[in-house]
């Protein structure tokens, strides 16, 4: 659910980078296609790797496509993060629900050991 999200997002965006960047010195170099947009959004947006350097070199251009550039990391890391907590709750209900079936177990095998120690006469 959350990755298509996360696959969409960097589809519209790397459309509009492509569209606004266009005739542009950074367009050629970060933004030639929707494809090679896609690899710079999700490597400088999601990654947030030298995202200074990039967000420099867009600024020096474009300041609309800077703005741009702001908006996609929030969303993308609202995404990131909503997968995170994702997986997080998965895990706790998944240990929650090993811990519970431990402890019927052992619910369980207490009352039939108290059962059969009381049925025993002889205690052997």
């Amino acid at each position: 659910g959350l990755c298509l999200a996360m696959l969409i997002l960097l589809y519209v965006f790397a459309i509009a980078f492509t569209q606004l960047a266009a005739d542009t010195q950074m367009g050629a170099y970060y933004f030639p296609n929707v494809l090679h947009s896609m690899y710079t959004l999700l490597l400088y947006g999601t990654f947030l790797d030298n995202l200074s350097t990039f967000c420099d070199e867009v600024g020096a251009e474009s300041g609309l496509c800077l703005a741009l550039i702001f908006v996609f990391v929030l969303l993308s890391a609202c995404t990131v993060l909503n997968m995170l907590i994702g997986i997080l709750c998965e895990v706790v209900n998944t240990v929650t629900t090993v811990e519970k079936e431990e402890m019927t177990v052992l619910f369980v095998t207490n009352k039939l050991q108290k059962v059969l120690d009381e049925l025993d006469s002889n205690n052997d």
